[in-house]
């Protein structure tokens, strides 16, 4: 990649992590939040940024509404002190969900071979995505399989029953098409994705 490309491609983040300090780290730092004793100025700077990064997803709106929800929850005995980056991202999810093409990770986790191990699943691509929807991660250990793979057979048989009772002329629930909608087009969405890995390899 050339330097001007590179420069190119570095400059929508440039200015979204200006944007988030404008909007949310400027505000907070002039009403005294700081880092707690001894953390190096580099420190600081790559929390700063990690922090930028994080929350770049964010509107306008919701950058100033999370300041001004921060300003009361630092941490340390005068609440002065950064609070931890869980935090902040706990408080910026609640006021607006990361979309999640976004997460970090889901991308990834679909188009590698978990992605076509699901795919060959009835029921499973989305079930596995429903997971990464709630928890942000995929799943882990034993129980969280089995709860994928419950509804990855719930999914699978609801499919069946709507497309029967449409095959049969047998009236069906709103509910259910726009459902079947939403399901259908996530997973062309997923499949497509493993389509291109696969183009790409």
């Amino acid at each position: 990649m050339s330097e001007q490309a590179q420069t190119d491609a570095a400059a929508p983040k440039e200015a979204n992590r200006a944007r988030v300090r404008r909007l949310f780290i400027e505000p907070l730092v002039r009403d005294g939040m700081r880092f707690k004793h001894g953390t190096s100025d580099e420190d600081q700077r790559r929390r700063l940024d990690q922090m930028a990064d994080d929350l770049g997803y964010l509107s306008d709106d919701s950058l100033s509404v999370l300041a001004a929800c921060m300003v009361s929850k630092g941490e340390g005995s005068n609440r002065v002190f950064w609070p931890s980056r869980v935090s902040i991202l706990s408080f910026a999810e609640a006021r607006e969900p990361r979309p999640m093409e976004d997460v970090p990770g889901l991308r990834s986790w679909f188009i590698s071979a978990a992605g076509r191990t699901a795919a060959g699943i009835p029921g499973r691509l989305i079930a596995e995505f429903s997971f990464w929807k709630r928890h942000k991660r995929p799943p882990l250990g034993d129980r969280e399989w089995e709860a994928v793979n419950r509804n990855a057979t719930d999914f699978a048989r609801r499919v069946e029953l709507i497309h029967d009772r449409m095959a049969r002329g047998v009236r069906v629930d709103e509910v259910d098409v726009r459902w079947l909608g939403r399901f259908e087009q996530t997973e062309a969405m997923l499949r497509e994705w493993l389509a291109e890995a696969g183009d790409a390899a």
